[in-house]
């Protein structure tokens, strides 16, 4: 479905247009604006990230990531790639299998014992010049251990922002999800209120739907990861040491 037909389905379900009726003008770019603030908002709450992305890296300490300008060379210990919201997970290398690490905060991390392999993340962003002289977005993955490890970063991809003509890429599920986001934010800024009952509760159901087809797809948590059980200390509190 391309942005266009999304803001046409809308525009008729609210009866800004007629069937038929080609949406265009200040219309079309006021509700390509709407479109973007509902997907930014779905993104924040984790409904369209519906990409888990893998990074792989040896690291030693911390790990930046940063969208590099043409020429740029990349770092020791960097990504280039846009900085995701959020990391969902990191994994090291231990022998031949792949230990989670936990999540922390700064704080907790800051009181650390440094001087070993690590267990322990935490991820914030930030910005900094670039060389171009324009500012940009960082983000930066810090480890409790300074010692060179290869690493897993997994991250959930978002959607970009889209202009008019753009495709999306999705499968009808989430096109209901936008198209219903979409429709209640139109209801709000033209004081459409006959429509936005309906809207928000046709909202709420393809919510629901994201919500079940997650659960299903959701994996075990409560697994061994091969470096549990009675061999904790040796491979996580003492740090480890390859197999």
């Amino acid at each position: 479905m391309t942005v266009n037909e999304l803001i046409q389905t809308a525009c008729e379900d609210m009866s800004l247009v007629g069937d038929g009726e080609t949406v265009g003008g200040e219309l079309a770019a006021s509700c390509e604006g709407l479109l973007n603030r509902a997907v930014t908002q779905l993104n924040q709450d984790g409904y369209m990230s519906v990409t888990v992305r893998e990074y792989g890296c040896t690291a030693a300490g911390s790990v930046t990531f940063r969208k590099l300008e043409e020429g740029e060379t990349a770092p020791p210990h960097g990504v280039d790639s846009e900085p995701p919201d959020s990391v969902q997970g990191v994994s090291r290398q231990v022998g031949i299998r792949w230990m989670r690490l936990s999540g922390a905060t700064p704080e907790d991390l800051a009181a650390c014992n440094t001087f070993s392999l690590p267990q322990l993340y935490s991820y914030s962003l930030g910005d900094e010049l670039a060389p171009s002289g324009k500012r940009r977005v960082v983000g930066v993955l810090k480890l409790n251990g300074s010692a060179p490890v290869e690493l897993k970063i997994f991250v959930n991809a978002s959607l970009p922002k889209y202009r008019l003509g753009d495709t999306i890429y999705l499968s009808d599920l989430y096109h209901n999800l936008i198209l219903y986001a979409l429709e209640v934010r139109i209801a709000r800024k033209y004081k459409l209120y006959s429509y936005l009952e309906q809207a928000e509760r046709d909202l709420v159901e393809a919510k629901d739907s994201i919500d079940k087809n997650t659960l299903q797809n959701r994996p075990l948590t409560n697994i061994d990861n091969g470096c549990g059980g009675y061999m904790d200390d040796f491979y996580n509190g003492l740090g480890g040491v390859g197999l």
